[in-house]
């Protein structure tokens, strides 16, 4: 794979109206958790053990999360993250009302970051067949993104061409154990071409693939979208 070249193709933008509406969607990308980046920072060749590398990712996220928590800016070569505060203040004596202003997370990229996207180039490749895309499954408890789930748990599903009709049983949002059993998902709450909001079924524990099947606008057969990383389902 050539570097730093991002492929890209074009399908019709399920968000607007419009017919000449377009979006890129990529078709390169794979999706990285914390363990497949320590594995590849192993294989740089480093002193380090895979625990010892662990134990200082855990701590600088311990310490990112406390000095965030105090209202403190914090600056990285990765990004830069600092807090505000969202809402109108009705005169000089009102005083912050969580049913009126929110905490609003700032984040931007930093120096060696931002240098990394800025290199990067974009190739435009043929659209192939129009599928879901799922770019994250989000675990709303936790806040672990692509890694693993609690049956009966709140989760979101992010990417393109999600939305499904949930009276077809063909469609949908399935989790596929190895054994190749597939269970539906039956309970969601937010269908969107670009979100889906569900219920984690009463699942065993274990490892799954999650895919999403979809009669896209403007065809006629469904058409399936898998998640790249395998998500692990924990007792409870």
């Amino acid at each position: 794979m050539v570097n730093n070249v991002l492929f890209y193709a074009l399908f019709e933008n399920q968000l607007t109206s419009d017919p000449n509406d377009y979006m890129a969607v990529t078709t390169n990308a794979i999706s990285l958790g914390q363990d497949a980046v320590v594995q590849l920072m192993l294989k740089r060749g480093s002193t380090l053990t895979e625990t010892d590398i662990l134990a200082v990712l855990k701590m600088e996220r311990e310490v990112i999360c406390e000095q965030a928590a105090m209202g403190n800016n914090i600056t990285t070569p990765l990004f830069n993250l600092s807090l505000s505060i969202k809402g109108v203040f009705n005169g000089i004596d009102d005083s912050y009302d969580p049913s009126r202003h929110t905490v609003k997370l700032n984040l931007t990229p930093g120096t060696e970051l931002g240098k990394a996207v800025a290199s990067v180039k974009t190739q435009k490749v043929r659209a192939g067949k129009v599928h879901p895309v799922i770019d994250q499954l989000i675990d709303v408890a936790t806040g672990s993104v692509n890694d693993q789930l609690s049956p009966g748990s709140l989760a979101r599903l992010r990417g393109s061409y999600l939305k499904y009709d949930t009276a077809d049983p063909q469609q949908g949002i399935f989790f596929i154990a190895p054994d190749t059993t597939e269970t539906r998902v039956e309970v969601i709450s937010l269908n969107k071409p670009g979100e889906l909001h569900f219920l984690v079924p009463a699942l065993a524990a274990g490892d799954y693939r999650v895919e999403v099947r979809a009669i896209i606008k403007g065809h006629k057969e469904v058409s399936p979208g898998r998640l790249d990383a395998a998500i692990t389902v924990i007792g409870r």
